[in-house]
Formats: C-alpha cells, sequence, structure tokens
C-alpha cells in the first residue's frame, strides 16, 4: 500500500497540510529523462520527484486494469489516484466542443440522449474498480473556460449534478474518496458540487480564487492545484517568482489540506526544471500535522 497520507489529508481538510502529485503528465516528459514507458514508470518518475502521490489516466490504452496502477503507485511507496473523463468530457472528446454545444442548442433531446449513454458507460467503469484499493477518483469534467461557462448554469444543475449525487451516494459505503476537476470560470457550480459530496477540488488559480473558495467551505474541501502555468512556463524561476510562489502556496497550506500540482499539467519537458524548483521551495512546508 502507499503512505496513507492522501486519505489522511483528505479526511481532515481544516488541518494544514501538504502533498505533491502532478495529475496530468506528458510520457515524453518520464522517457526523456530514463524512465521506461508505462505505470511502473511513471511511478518511479514522480517518485524521484518527492512526490507523495501518483495520478494515472484511466481508462488507457495498455493500462486498463486499476489493479495495475494501483501496484505500480504503491510498489513506489506512494498513494494512488485516477483521472476519469466525466460523462460531458467523454462526449466532449467523441465530437469537438462547438458542434456539442450547437447540439445542446439545436437539438437538445439528442444532445440528452448521447450524455445518458456516457452516464452509463461511466458506471459500467466505475463498477469494475469495485475491491482496487485507490485512495482518489478525480472526475475530469471541463465544462467552463476563462470567460465562465459552456452553458447556462441550469444545464448542469439539470443534466450532471443528479448523476454525481446518485453517483457519489452508491459508491460512498465503498470508502471512495471524490475529486473534481474543471478548466475555466466555475464558481456557480462549486457550492452544489460541496454539497454533493466532492471533496477535493483541481481548479484553475488564474480563474478561480482558491484561498477564497477555500474560505467558503472551512473543514469540507480539500484543494488540488496551487501551481500557476506561468511558474511553468517560466525562462528562469527568479527571486521574485519564488517569493510569489510561496507565498501562495503557505497561504493556501494554512488554510488546510493542499495537494500541489498545476491544472495545465506537466505536458512539456522544459517545465521539469521549473517543477523541481517548486518541489525545493515547498520543501519545509511538507511537514507532518504537527508541524505546522
Amino acid at each position: 500500500m502507499g503512505q496513507g497520507k492522501l486519505r489522511d489529508l483528505l479526511a481532515e481538510p481544516s488541518t494544514p497540510g501538504l502533498l505533491r502529485g502532478e495529475v496530468w503528465i506528458n510520457p515524453e516528459v518520464w522517457t526523456r529523462v530514463g524512465f521506461p514507458p508505462g505505470p511502473k514508470g511513471r511511478a518511479a518518475f514522480v517518485r524521484s520527484m518527492g512526490a507523495e502521490l501518483c495520478f494515472f489516466p484511466w481508462p488507457a490504452e495498455g493500462h486498463d486494469e486499476a489493479s495495475v496502477l494501483a501496484d505500480a503507485a504503491y510498489g513506489q511507496g506512494l498513494d494512488c489516484a485516477l483521472v476519469i473523463d466525466g460523462p460531458f468530457q467523454r462526449l466532449a472528446g467523441r465530437r469537438d466542443t462547438c458542434t456539442l454545444l450547437g447540439e445542446l442548442v439545436g437539438t437538445p433531446g439528442r444532445f440528452v440522449s448521447r450524455l445518458d449513454q456516457e452516464k452509463e458507460r461511466l458506471r459500467a467503469l466505475l463498477d469494475g474498480l469495485e475491491g482496487t484499493p485507490i485512495d482518489l477518483i478525480l472526475i475530469g469534467e471541463d465544462v467552463g473556460y476563462t470567460g465562465g461557462l459552456y452553458f447556462a448554469p441550469e444545464v448542469f444543475h439539470t443534466h450532471l449534478l443528479p448523476f454525481y449525487r446518485e453517483l457519489l451516494e452508491d459508491f460512498r459505503a465503498k470508502g471512495l474518496a471524490w475529486g473534481w476537476h474543471s478548466d475555466g470560470k466555475v464558481e456557480p457550480l462549486l457550492a452544489d458540487l460541496v454539497d454533493c459530496g466532492f471533496q477535493c477540488f483541481s481548479l484553475e488559480p488564474e480563474v478561480v480564487d482558491l484561498l477564497a473558495f477555500k474560505k467558503r467551505h472551512p473543514g469540507q474541501v480539500s484543494l488540488l492545484g496551487g501551481i500557476r502555468a506561468a511558474w511553468l512556463a517560466a525562462e528562469s524561476f527568479d527571486r521574485n517568482l519564488e517569493e510569489t510562489a510561496l507565498t501562495e502556496i503557505r497561504a493556501l497550506t494554512q488554510e488546510g489540506g493542499l495537494i500541489m500540482a498545476s491544472t495545465c499539467g506537466l505536458h512539456h519537458p522544459t517545465f521539469l526544471p521549473n517543477l523541481r524548483r517548486l518541489y525545493q521551495l515547498i520543501s519545509p512546508l511538507c511537514l507532518d500535522k504537527a508541524g505546522f
């Protein structure tokens, strides 16, 4: 098994704490620095970085068995999380978003029928996790952009939120922890998602005030994020950038549980040096609870 730190952090979201683990990693990043492709290579790379947990996209070609992913993470002493596309994300993956939104307006019945089919497929996938020792399931559902939501909140409340409620209620007894991710400005949805039972949120710090969100829901949620895309893409990590990053991460950590990660992902090898530098900077914050 892993370290159990993730389960502890999620169980006590009001207690200051900090873990590390990138949600999205391009395989090119870890293979370029000498780790083999596949789940074991990913987990070994994550461990070498000094992270505490490993995220795997699921299902993915070549490693659909969740138990294989869990074994890869736990074999490195890491906690294990799966990233799974939600119904809208799955539907958008089959069609481009603009076409999909046009269908929502022009032929809403067809849109709803397609969405319902994706819900059933997702439920069948999740049923396959029965008995697999996963520490967190993160539902990816990109329903927003920098200017707001792709559709009216009523669409979300009618066609997605009830499905989430049912899903989380069904799986609550199985001991699974649930997180929710979306790009974009999605504040109108967050309070209902908290009430729904999601314990962890991955949101863009560029468009969502993470600290304010955490303060609005004390003792209810942990955050997965805090790393701005500009920090990873910066040509040099100078002193001003270091101070800015430390100030923001420290504030989020002191407010409660934080899994430090980016929302843009480690999608290019040139991001790696800056991520390593961030890990070094925040190492003093990665203490047991008594150290805060």
